[in-house]
């Protein structure tokens, strides 16, 4: 009797299985490879201290919705001193972004970061979220998307020290997703202004050149 109800269970049990296997999805999206060349500033009156270097790491795309993309970021590499004032610093950062289409050509953006730098002798880390926006359209008979943006940060923390009175950031990025290749070379800049002692201004910039390579995903997952 056992037996036979224990047959009858697993007759039901599988198909059931095997139905929801089969309709098992990965979300739409891309894993990719990134590498960007980073150029670090900082300017408090005084001179300038410049540094450097590559930066490597991955990306995740996933895009939930059709209007909805959301990716997740982290990067890693060594800044190598260009000015005499500045010093070789190791720097990591992790970033997290929403994007939400509004109209045919503009979408809105959300963003976290967390960024490390690690220098001889402290390690500073700073975090912030930013509000903007992305203007892009199509370009080359579609082969190519062509966006801009702009983005301003309400929210920066900076450990050792106060935070700044304007962050803001710009974009420009060109980007080729096709059936299995996600491809994307990008500019940004970061400009952080601080108060200074003595009524003086720092300004503290930071700019990458970011080249994408990555492989879209979303196709049924076997098991």
């Amino acid at each position: 009797m056992r037996h036979s109800s224990l047959v009858a269970i697993v007759a039901l049990v599988l198909p059931a299985a095997a139905q929801a296997q089969a309709a098992l999805t990965l979300p739409k999206g891309a894993v990719s490879m990134v590498a960007a060349s980073a150029d670090h500033r900082v300017d408090t009156g005084l001179g300038l201290e410049r540094s450097a270097g590559p930066l490597f790491g991955a990306q995740l795309d996933l895009e939930p919705d059709e209007r909805v993309t959301v990716t997740l970021r982290a990067l890693g590499g060594t800044l190598n001193p260009q000015t005499r004032a500045a010093e070789t610093r190791a720097v990591g950062e992790l970033a997290l972004t929403a994007r939400l289409d509004m109209v045919s050509w503009f979408r809105g953006t959300v963003a976290a970061l967390g960024r490390s730098y690690q220098g001889p002798l402290a390690r500073q880390h700073w975090s912030e979220l930013s509000l903007g926006g992305e203007g892009h359209g199509m370009l080359i008979d579609n082969m190519l998307e062509g966006s801009v943006g702009l983005a301003l940060a309400p929210a920066v923390r900076v450990s050792g020290r106060s935070g700044p009175d304007l962050a803001i950031a710009g974009l420009a990025r060109l980007r080729h997703s096709g059936e299995r290749l996600d491809l994307s070379l990008g500019y940004s800049l970061e400009r952080y202004d601080f108060a200074g002692r003595g009524g003086g201004r720092r300004v503290e910039e930071i700019s990458m050149l970011v080249f994408r390579a990555g492989l879209r995903i979303g196709t049924r997952r076997n098991r």
